[in-house]
């Protein structure tokens, strides 16, 4: 395989990984709730629209997961053409692309269902505890 091939392999398997959310589901959380002001309907309206989408999301991560293991398994064999070598980058790449347009319209969905207080208050709270906290902002 090319040298050139291999580098862009190596970047690609580096941006693969992806800290892990701590709470994906803040906004049930009591602390955050109050501290946000957040309503029932708010916290009703944010679990709907992450459930509603969850499906999806969940079926892309496996999708992501299993061509990366693909393009992982076909590299390590060495067996792989650049041609077919492009064809796995371009899958794996493609779902990450759907992954992360279906995790940024859920974001943009919850980020119009809290006020601008809240999103800046939310921000702040991200900041301050080192962008630890997930925020639709």
């Amino acid at each position: 395989m090319p040298f050139g091939l291999s580098l862009v392999i190596l970047a690609v398997s580096v941006g693969a990984t992806q800290a892990p959310v701590r709470n994906p589901r803040w906004w049930l959380d009591a602390g955050l709730q109050r501290e946000l002001a957040l309503t029932d309907a708010q916290v009703s309206a944010l679990q709907v629209e992450y459930s509603r989408t969850l499906d999806r999301r969940r079926r892309l991560r496996r999708a992501l997961d299993e061509a990366s293991s693909e393009l992982t398994r076909a590299l390590q064999r060495g067996d792989v053409s650049d041609d077919a070598a492009a064809v796995l980058i371009g899958r794996v790449e493609d779902i990450r692309r759907e992954r992360n347009i279906a995790r940024t319209r859920l974001l943009v969905a919850m980020y119009f269902l809290l006020t601008p207080q809240q999103r800046a208050k939310l921000r702040r709270i991200r900041d301050r505890s080192g962008g630890v906290a997930p925020s639709p902002c």
